[in-house]
């Protein structure tokens, strides 16, 4: 994945704006950081884990059905040239 250095360079901006805010609380600036990444985060169309979780299954259920049929092939193939020959 190619890393966009203009989203990096604004975001280090805004978080670096955060923390030069004066009178903030702390709980507000940890908000806002977090709503810097959060946006940062989504602009690289990031899954989640259970999103991650629920596709490595698919796809390893997908696996071992491809696997079942591959072999299926192969048997119906030496019956056909069993058959045949």
């Amino acid at each position: 994945m190619q890393i966009d250095n203009a989203l990096l360079d604004q975001m280090t901006q805004n978080i670096m704006g955060l923390f030069n805010m004066a009178g903030e609380t702390h709980q507000e600036m940890v908000r806002q950081i977090r709503d810097v990444v959060r946006e940062g985060v989504e602009h690289f169309d990031l899954v989640t884990r259970d999103e991650f979780d629920a596709a490595q299954t698919l796809l390893s259920n997908t696996r071992i059905k491809v696997e079942a049929l591959e072999k299926q092939v192969v048997e119906l193939e030496a019956a056909l040239a069993k058959k045949g020959g």
